[in-house]
């Protein structure tokens, strides 16, 4: 599934191909992949032209010159594709905006898991949503808040979009590898340091990733995703990686260098 760092890497593409200019047309193959209807998304959208992207955790918003802001979801295997020549549509470019210019925007998206949706305000739709700043630009001192009342498992509360919007499963397992935090620690047992600790491995796990454009392959080698499958070798301890489950999530980590609180 995309999260924060595919979705800032999509919000570059859209930034560096789409924006400013005229939309000519609006296609839809499957109305399931629509939150308002056909016809609001012809209204809003023809005639009209994409102007300013803003994402909060795993949500893009696009602003545009008109009435309502476009909000996109990628779900589980949704991104952008900009290409020219009609017969160049993607075969899973199930919505496709055509611009004055002549050239498509597709959004691809196999699975069907993905959205686009109308708004009128981004942070009325956060409020609703409970969504937090953006986990690039969370503050400590509002991560520290935000756990304050937490009793469950730090891993699960990671993953709380009103926590750190854009933390998913993967990046909350690096995060905790790198604090050197048991995911099965309640919230309420860690240390003022820990806390800290935590936040810092979310900013590097975050900034590394965007850096290399989510590419795996090119994260240091002390990144847990090279080793991230039970029975994998811990990369600070040469111990066996586990696999336990957490919120109903898998999760991996490594027992001798994630100790649980005594």
């Amino acid at each position: 599934m995309p999260e924060l760092p595919e979705v800032e890497g999509y919000k570059k593409y859209i930034d560096n191909t789409v924006l400013n200019q005229k939309i000519k047309q609006f296609d839809c193959r499957d109305n399931r992949l629509l939150k308002a209807s056909t016809e609001d998304f012809e209204k809003y959208l023809i005639n009209e032209e994409l102007t300013e992207t803003v994402r909060i955790g795993k949500y893009l918003f696009v602003k545009k010159t008109g009435k309502k802001i476009l909000v996109i979801h990628f779900g589980m295997t949704g991104r952008p594709n900009y290409y020219k020549d009609e017969d160049e549509r993607p075969k899973y470019g199930h919505i496709v905006l055509t611009f004055q210019n002549g050239f498509h925007f597709a959004y691809e998206n196999k699975r069907k898991f993905g959205w686009w949706d109308l708004i009128d305000s981004i942070e009325d739709y956060k409020e609703d949503r409970k969504l937090s700043d953006d986990a690039r630009d969370l503050r400590l001192k509002d991560f520290k808040s935000s756990l304050e009342s937490r009793k469950t498992f730090i891993k699960a509360v990671l993953m709380d979009q009103s926590v750190a919007a854009g933390v998913g499963n993967w990046m909350a397992d690096d995060i905790l590898y790198q604090a050197k935090i048991h995911p099965k620690t309640k919230a309420q047992d860690l240390s003022e340091k820990d806390i800290e600790d935590i936040f810092k491995a979310m900013k590097n796990v975050i900034e590394v990733a965007i850096k290399n454009d989510a590419h795996y392959d090119d994260f240091p080698d002390y990144f847990l995703i090279h080793n991230r499958k039970e029975g994998a070798t811990c990369f600070h301890t040469g111990g066996i990686i586990e696999k336990i489950k957490v919120g109903g999530r898998s999760t991996y980590f490594s027992p001798e260098w994630q100790k649980m609180k005594e």
